[in-house]
């Protein structure tokens, strides 16, 4: 069977067989996009509180429309597609706080309105936190993610 193997292969150039390989490659990669859902763990260790009303809007997250897509998958219920969300402040070098960027699976996609930046600054005080999430769909505005969390924001207690 070996030997098969190797005189039926040894009939193409290196250039062919290398293009067969990276077609092989690409379709197989496609097959798991299309037929796997991806899991990123997530890496915030504090979690915020939630009343499971998801009301509470991420500004910014029309122009993260592909990514959300890809959180949704191709045909997400339409209760909306529910996700792990981690709250990522960041700061200029002098130390203020800059903006609280959302992502989900790694990919950011979206972030905390500027003027609420504040509530979430008292809680966070610099560090990250994870929250639920649900990514809904809108004729008007496309995908949108939609956080869990209670006014004003609260850490949840330890359990």
């Amino acid at each position: 069977m070996v030997e098969y193997l190797t005189q039926y292969l040894g009939r193409f150039d290196h250039m062919t067989l290398l293009a067969i390989a990276v077609a092989a490659a690409v379709a197989i990669i496609i097959a798991l996009r299309w037929t796997g859902q991806r899991y990123v763990a997530p890496k915030a260790r504090l979690a915020l509180s939630g009343d499971g009303s998801f009301e509470y809007g991420v500004a910014g997250a029309d122009a993260h429309q592909p990514a959300l897509g890809r959180i949704a998958g191709r045909n997400p219920p339409a209760s909306g597609q529910e996700c792990l969300a981690e709250l990522i402040p960041e700061a200029a070098q002098t130390g203020e706080l800059t903006a609280i960027w959302v992502r989900v699976e790694e990919a950011r996609v979206g972030h905390v309105a500027v003027h609420e930046i504040v509530h979430f600054e008292k809680v966070l005080k610099g560090r990250a936190a994870r929250c639920d999430a649900i990514v809904v769909g809108s004729a008007r505005s496309g995908l949108q993610l939609r956080l869990d969390l209670v006014w004003p924001p609260r850490l949840r207690e330890p359990r």
